[in-house]
């Protein structure tokens, strides 16, 4: 799913601390239509958040010794 700009500041807002239902209000659509949306924000940025594999592992064998 593409996100608008908007939908994506809606997730933001929310991921941020903001109760659904205050957003919801904001963007004058329902809870159910933030938690969709904040959804797909974190499917389409969660991945690209988190570091490659072998960077994530740099250092793992030293953290162990």
């Amino acid at each position: 799913m593409v996100l608008k700009e908007y939908q994506k500041k809606a997730a933001q807002e929310t991921l941020s601390g903001i109760k659904v239902a205050v957003v919801a209000r904001k963007y004058e659509v329902t809870p159910k239509t933030i938690n969709k949306w904040v959804r797909s924000y974190q499917e389409l940025f969660s991945e690209e958040s988190l570091p490659p594999l072998e960077e994530s592992m740099l250092g793992f064998d030293e953290k162990r010794s």
